[in-house]
């Protein structure tokens, strides 16, 4: 299961939350391998669409709640969309909270998930290397 996202969130230096949030209360909600911090305070949800006609990536409502809770007095949370285990766009905290409350990001109840689709994802968002990544974050210089 997505050894894109872990080989980019490996080549940006991200570490799994899975692990840093081995044994707390939090553990059981990490299943996948798609939750990730970065430095002490970005947390990151890296997807990958399986779906190459009409790629979509879900974030689920109740980590859009976890991770606005997490970095309610400082920090953030990106939301990434791969294309490629090297590229792809990233949509900061403050357009992914822009999207919900202006509607434009589509919900599905049944799924409890918010979907970006292609018109979410906007040139200015893109990147195409790590390295992309990570200045466009204001990581690296």
């Amino acid at each position: 299961m997505g050894e894109e996202v872990i080989e980019f969130a490996k080549s940006i230096g991200a570490v799994d939350l899975k692990q840093i949030f081995d044994y707390s209360e939090y553990h059981g909600l990490f299943k996948r391998r798609n939750y990730f911090l970065l430095g002490k305070d970005k947390f990151l949800t890296i997807k990958i669409s399986r779906n190459k006609i009409r790629p979509f990536f879900g974030f689920r409502k109740k980590f859009v709640d976890l991770f606005n809770a997490f970095t309610e007095k400082s920090g953030t949370y990106y939301f990434v969309a791969l294309g490629s285990n090297k590229s792809g766009w990233v949509v900061p905290k403050n357009q992914v909270l822009n999207q919900i409350s202006n509607g434009s990001l589509s919900y599905s109840e049944q799924q409890q998930e918010y979907k970006f689709n292609n018109y979410n994802l906007k040139d200015n968002e893109s990147f195409t290397s790590p390295e992309g990544f990570l200045r466009k974050i204001g990581v690296a210089g």
